[in-house]
């Protein structure tokens, strides 16, 4: 290896103005590939195209109602919607929702169809026409037959009648950009004029549209944030641990060409990004300082060490290619298995993370070098920390089996709290409560209906079809036991309107609100009603259209996955028991569906993070040339991350579909720390050194690189914390804990282990050498 990569090495440094125009010119190449890139904010996209869960939902959507919408809501500030002001502003949003891009049908308390009944004919007309000429009579008379209409309450009313909803079905185009953040600002534009006019209600919008343009605009705010931020902290950190503004400098240059190398040429290869992607360029900016420090710092001890630039930058290349080279590529192992994961987000930010790795291996070894030899020479304060570094060896030595029963302890009392992540996911939690949309969220959470819905579609056993009264009956039944389980906030299906057209047609006799005794008389009645319905009013969004199957709706109010496909469970478990008339149907709606991908995301990531530690393993093994080193490296490999899924689990106990990638995400970077450090130990220990001398020569050598790494990355991670999507920053913080983590770990447990572990003499001869020297 020495023939190849010393002339390489030697060209770079002698000609470093050809080395940096080169590397212009190949980032020019992938730069121009960024305005291709665009996010998309549509929640499906975290779910893949051959989704079972997703296939069924969609046919649910086919069947019956597509489930992108836009909500108006409006709450009266004193008394509720009840008046003159309050009916008409209702009936004029609805008017102007029909402005709003895409919308084909919306649905308020003003044209909710009430039916009456006389000389056993079906007369249905909207509940209010004309809101502004009401007298105080009519308003009164709507009053009493919206509360007494148990199809509006909780529908497009809350019980006591302080809030109401317009509710808009879109038909959102799939080959369009944005249309959700389209519909989102023209319904803020409609929400503002309407505040003007109207003060004394309270109106907000919402809807999936609504929750969409929230993510993209969390996304932007992260970008334009987060990003700046990130920089200041780790470069701040870094000039700090340097004490070289030239240093500084030149990584700050390095990790902007490879950010900008790995966008441009995802701009080229696939342009459409996910939200995670966001999350992106804080993962590449803290992990692309890693492999240059090295090389500083390694460069800035031969400096010190009165060696010239070119000298002292060849002999830091020489010590730290092959480090730098593993770890690179354990990092990209350990991302690349993120392709495991059953959410193509978490694939693409794996892929783009990977190959901004690959990118800082290749400019740490070429661009760094040559920006450093053209550069002014700068100088570190290095020689306190190498003494800082020396008296912690000591400690370290002496003290090896304190230190080696402490840690043992603490990783044992950690990894116990491991058991108590719950594996749940809950899209309401995805943003804080600085969005509007989230504030509106907890607001009618449980008073105008649950944030979450489990939507079936039932088929009747029998052949006389969903009206047969059996299948009514026991659909009725079905409706009651749903209604007593915790959280369920409404239950909506075809019985409830089947009871009130047979109570119409009996003349409103109470006695007959049940559903009708034959499956002719059922048939009957809805044909009836379907053709006294208003002009573009009709029940398919209730019925499917051949009369096969109709939609049965349970609304609950906020609960994670676990919780979700545990109550569908039972209502499985219920209808088998109770309902043969009902053929099984599992329940659908995009929170079934995340429930579905968060459980088994977690599988998916765990096998991929398994079949990573194996290849990261063995690569260690044939690098190490030794069994015992990489069998040894598996502890402080494993344990960070389990220790911090154990913090986890005794603070805040769950883990949902982002935190599952962390493991995966941090692995390759912990195996960082661990190769450097037993790299200058093995080499050490392989000149003739004691395991206690080469301990020392390693906590000289590469101590000062891991905690500057370590602060940086753990940095930039952290700052994530701050983020308005609650999704970064939960995987941010657990990052941060997971590096930190592996610091103490190799600090403190690693060198007891290789105390105690390798005794005797090694063998001069070392892979090492061979490759590098």
């Amino acid at each position: 290896m020495e023939r190849y990569l010393y002339p390489f090495y030697s060209k770079v440094l002698a000609s470093p103005i050809k080395t940096i125009i080169i590397a212009l010119v190949f980032l020019i190449a992938l730069f121009t590939g960024l305005p291709n890139l665009s996010i998309s904010n549509d929640f499906r996209v975290y779910l893949s195209k051959d989704n079972p869960q997703l296939q069924a939902f969609e046919q649910f959507e086919r069947d019956y109602v597509k489930s992108d919408s836009a909500t108006f809501v409006v709450t009266a500030k004193e008394g509720d919607v009840f008046t003159r002001a309050g009916l008409t502003l209702i009936e004029e949003l609805t008017e102007a929702s029909q402005q709003v891009a895409y919308a084909y049908r919306i649905s308020s308390l003003t044209n909710y169809v009430y039916s009456t009944s006389s000389n056993d004919e079906i007369e249905s007309r909207y509940l209010v026409e004309q809101a502004s000429s009401l007298s105080d009579q009519q308003i009164a008379a709507v009053r009493e037959i919206a509360f007494a209409e148990k199809r509006l309450i909780k529908n497009f009313m809350t019980a006591d009648g302080k809030l109401a909803l317009v509710f808009i079905i879109l038909n959102l185009p799939k080959d369009e950009a944005d249309p959700s953040l389209k519909v989102t600002e023209q319904m803020e534009t409609i929400r503002d004029k309407f505040r003007k006019r109207y003060p004394q209600f309270q109106i907000d919008n919402g809807g999936s549209t609504a929750l969409n343009a929230t993510l993209a605009r969390a996304v932007a705010s992260d970008l334009t944030t987060l990003v700046p931020l990130s920089y200041i902290i780790v470069f701040t950190g870094l000039f700090l641990f340097l004490r070289s503004m030239v240093g500084t400098i030149a990584i700050f240059i390095l990790i902007t060409s490879c950010l900008l190398a790995t966008f441009g040429f995802f701009g080229w290869v696939a342009p459409l990004l996910t939200p995670i992607a966001g999350f992106a360029p804080s993962v590449l900016l803290s992990i692309m300082v890693a492999d240059s420090v090295h090389i500083l710092v390694t460069y800035y001890h031969q400096l010190h060490d009165n060696k010239d630039q070119k000298t002292a930058m060849l002999e830091s290349l020489k010590i730290n290619f092959m480090p730098v080279f593993i770890t690179s590529i354990t990092t990209i192992i350990g991302f690349l298995s993120l392709n495991f994961s059953t959410s193509p987000p978490y694939r693409d930010l794996g892929n783009m993370v990977a190959f901004g790795v690959f990118i800082a291996l290749l400019f740490s070894v070429t661009l760094l070098p040559a920006l450093m030899m053209v550069l002014p020479v700068g100088k570190a304060a290095d020689k306190p920390h190498r003494h800082f570094m020396s008296d912690f060896a000591e400690v370290i030595i002496r003290y090896k089996k304190r230190f080696l029963i402490v840690m043992s302890l603490l990783t044992i009392g950690l990894v116990y709290f491991i058991p108590n992540n719950k594996l749940s996911d809950n899209w309401s939690t995805y943003f804080d409560d600085s969005f509007e949309i989230m504030q509106l969220v907890k607001r009618i959470d449980g008073y105008l209906s649950g944030i979450n819905v489990l939507e079936y579609s039932f088929q009747s056993n029998t052949e006389r079809g969903i009206f047969d009264p059996k299948f009514m009956q026991q659909l009725e039944a079905f409706e009651a036991w749903f209604e007593t389980q915790n959280k369920v906030v409404k239950v909506t299906s075809i019985t409830h309107l089947m009871k009130d057209l047979n109570q119409l047609m009996h003349n409103d006799n109470s006695d007959f609100h049940q559903v009708p005794e034959s499956a002719e008389l059922a048939a009957q009645y809805l044909l009836f009603y379907e053709f006294g319905l208003p002009a573009g009013v009709d029940l398919t969004n209730q019925i499917t259209m051949d009369k096969s199957a109709t939609r049965f709706s349970v609304s609950i109010s906020e609960a994670g996955s676990d919780e979700l496909l545990a109550l569908d469970a039972k209502a499985q478990q219920w209808l088998q028991e109770n309902a043969p008339a009902i053929k099984l149907s599992p329940a659908t709606g995009l929170g079934v569906v995340f429930a579905h991908i968060a459980q088994r995301n977690i599988v998916s990531l765990l096998q991929g993070t398994l079949l990573a530690l194996v290849g990261i393993s063995l690569i260690l093994i044939v690098v190490l040339k030794s069994v015992k080193f990489g069998m040894i490296s598996l502890v402080p490999n494993l344990i960070p991350a389990a220790m911090a899924y154990g913090l986890w689990g005794m603070t805040f106990g769950y883990v949902d579909i982002a935190l599952s990638i962390v493991a995966c995400s941090t692995l390759g970077i912990v195996v960082d720390d661990t190769v450097h450090f037993l790299h200058k130990y093995i080499l050490a220990r392989r000149a003739g050194n004691s395991a206690e001398d080469a301990l020392r020569s390693a906590f000289k050598r590469v101590g000062i690189a891991l905690l500057t790494t370590t602060t940086a990355l753990a940095g930039g991670f952290l700052i994530l914390a701050i983020s308005h999507m609650n999704s970064s920053a939960t995987i941010g913080i657990l990052m941060a804990v997971t590096l930190i983590f592996a610091l103490v770990v190799d600090f403190l447990l690693l060198p007891p282990l290789l105390l105690y572990f390798d005794k005797g003499k090694l063998k001069r001869y070392s892979l090492f050498n061979s490759l590098v020297r």
